[in-house]
């Protein structure tokens, strides 16, 4: 017995030494299993910086580089747009004078910013573009009207488009024109321009059978193979698809949208993402860039910017969404200001959502021998477009003290593979560090190749927190024997700056309840790919959840809808509710998006909305967007 009582503290105090080095292992184990394995990244979707990223988003016309002061404001962009006529830099046959178009490469480059711009040939408006040297030569010449072209002083000529001598130099032109700056870093993208009004590559009103002023399809494919041959690492855009007569030469090119949210979706023959879709090009943005011009009279539109989605012209978003797009021009949002913060908090919002946004999702430094180091990154884009440019992504070693310590070379990745979605892209980077023993950071950062251009920034916790320009991947450790990753505390995620903008839900979100016969549908025109379909008749149901509002009162709800007959109905419910009645007029066809408004009271936190239909069908939803604040009380 007194030996079995003894025995008893003995087996405590063992079972006690058991349990503290299983703790002890424990509380070691988290660092030790970091070692060599993937560390997830946090993404950080308003990381400062993000509104500058370089070659996307909303960009001005540049200054004159003559001028003294730049005419721009404040609002962020990494582009600046300019014309160039081709008078000015073609002098004779295969004599150029590049002064002028460097004059502007270099001024906007002075400000950190890549150009954009088109050489012309008839600007209504401006002094003809025409070089002299084929006036001499007797190119004919026509005078004409429309498109304000008499309304000063100076005005424009249009030339016979089909004559051979200046079919020729128009060629010659352009190919001197990539021999000298294609690859050059000051240059975003360049438009192929030259041909019709603007270099637009119209001559409309004059393209009819009794005054037939426009390029023959002979010229058009010569002047576009012309382009194709001399650029091979600038990007090119090309007006209209259909200026090309074969599917190799449309493929060649990004493409252009001068009336973007106005003419964009597919409500005319003639809308752009028709005339993409009419040539089987809906998927040239994965390769070769959208850009294009916001509608200049919606531009001029106060109130554009007031609410979101926007009230005038087509929607934004969904045009975003639609055709990918990276940049556009907007000069008004760059010569004056908006109205209030509301305008200037959505036009931003607009500003970022195009082009690409990338993201590092998660990084592994495998344990390696003393002297080298393997990092293997995975990337996720989480714009709309690729970033279409391989530029050098470089890496560099911080010390404990995030002092710079050295640069670790470069790699040569393709970052045009890395398309939108939640797919991870992986890539890696090995080098000989020769470090002495210690605690390090791993940076990285991809090379904007023009000098003093604007920062590359990933959305990311830890962009620019231990290094401006750089993100930080690891730290790690260098002992005599090994090279060792480390475990750092991510910065806190950026909070989300105040908005007055509205939610958007899609339809096919993972999050809702889809009944009896709803099914979701692929939908190019929708703003997520996809629609909700096959609603109604008795059966099918889309129920919307976690609808969230601030506080209890009335929101208006817009309904992105799709239907193709002279009118369906269909039956909402607000929080399991009585329904309402709702009537959808035909929205010109099952692939045009049109939108209705109704006001639903909502109770403050999560809400349900429950569209069905007993009798008949209801139409297609796309998306419902609600009003960021309550709009008064229902009477």
């Amino acid at each position: 017995m007194s030996k079995a009582r003894f025995a008893r503290p003995g087996l405590i105090i063992v079972i006690f030494v058991l349990l503290a080095s299983m703790l002890f292992m424990n509380f070691r184990v988290p660092h030790a299993a970091a070692s060599g394995e993937w560390q997830d990244q946090t993404y950080d979707p308003n990381k400062p910086g993000l509104e500058l990223n370089p070659l996307k988003g909303f960009l001005p016309f540049s200054r004159l580089p003559s001028d003294s002061t730049d005419p721009n404001n404040s609002f962020p962009h990494s582009m600046e747009w300019f014309y160039v006529s081709l008078r000015d830099v073609m002098t004779d046959w295969n004599t150029y004078n590049w002064a002028p178009l460097d004059a502007y490469l270099d001024d906007i480059a002075s400000r950190g910013n890549q150009a954009a711009f088109r050489v012309y040939v008839d600007y209504p408006g401006r002094m003809t573009g025409i070089p002299q040297f084929l006036i001499d030569g007797g190119l004919l010449t026509r005078d004409y009207d429309q498109n304000g072209n008499h309304d000063t002083a100076t005005h424009s000529l249009a030339p016979d488009w089909n004559d051979a001598n200046l079919n020729l130099a128009l060629r010659q032109f352009v190919a001197a024109l990539g021999d000298r700056y294609d690859g050059d870093p000051r240059i975003g993208f360049v438009t192929a321009g030259l041909y019709g009004f603007w270099g637009e590559w119209h001559t409309w009103p004059y393209n009819t059978d009794q005054t037939n002023w426009e390029m023959n399809q002979s010229n058009r494919d010569g002047l576009l193979s012309a382009f194709k041959d001399a650029f091979h690492t600038t990007h090119v855009l090309a007006r209209y698809p259909y200026s090309a007569s074969t599917a190799s030469l449309k493929s060649a090119f990004g493409y252009h949208d001068d009336s973007f949210s106005y003419e964009t979706l597919l409500q005319h023959d003639w809308d752009f993402w028709n005339l993409i879709t009419q040539n089987g090009l809906q998927n040239i943005w994965q390769t070769h860039p959208i850009g294009g011009e916001l509608y200049p009279p919606l531009q001029q539109d106060s109130s554009f910017w007031q609410h979101w989605p926007n009230q005038n012209g087509q929607d934004f978003q969904t045009s975003v969404e639609t055709t990918h797009a990276s940049w556009l021009m907007y000069d008004r949002v760059y010569k004056s200001s908006l109205p209030d913060k509301t305008a200037s908090d959505n036009a931003l919002r607009a500003h970022k959502m195009l082009g690409y946004t990338l993201f590092n999702s998660s990084v592994q430094l495998a344990d390696s021998p003393a002297s080298s180091l393997q990092v293997n990154v995975k990337l996720q884009n989480k714009g709309v477009a690729p970033f279409y440019y391989n530029w050098p992504v470089e890496f560099g070693v911080l010390d404990a003290s995030d002092t710079w310590v050295k640069s670790l070379g470069t790699a040569d990745w393709n970052l045009k593979s890395v398309l939108p979605g939640d797919t991870d892209y992986a890539f890696s980077f090995s080098a000989d560090h020769n470090l002495m023993p210690g605690d390090y950071k791993l940076v990285m950062r991809v090379v904007n190749p023009l000098t003093g251009g604007k920062t590359f920034r990933f959305a990311n916790t830890r962009q620019d927190a231990d290094r401006d320009g750089w993100l930080t991947l690891s730290g790690f450790r260098v002992s005599a024997s090994a090279t060792t990753s480390t475990v750092l505390a991510d910065p806190p995620v950026t909070g989300m700056p105040p908005s007055s903008g509205n939610t958007a839900y899609e339809a096919e979100a993972t999050g809702n309840t889809l009944g009896g016969s709803a099914v979701i549908a692929s939908c190019e025109t929708c703003s997520g790919g996809s629609k909700v379909g096959y609603l109604g008749n008795g059966s099918g149901t889309l129920r919307f959840n976690a609808i969230k509002v601030p506080s209890a009162g009335d929101y208006t709800l817009t309904i992105h809808y799709l239907n193709g007959e002279a009118s369906r109905q269909a039956v909402l419910s607000v929080n399991g509710g009585a329904g309402v009645p709702l009537s959808f007029p035909s929205s010109g066809g099952w692939t045009t998006v049109a939108t209705q408004e109704t006001t639903v009271h909502l109770q403050a936190g999560s809400n349900t909305l429950l569209f069905s239909q007993p009798a008949g069908y209801a139409p297609d939803i796309d998306r419902i967007v609600v009003s960021a604040g309550p709009t008064g009380t229902k009477k």
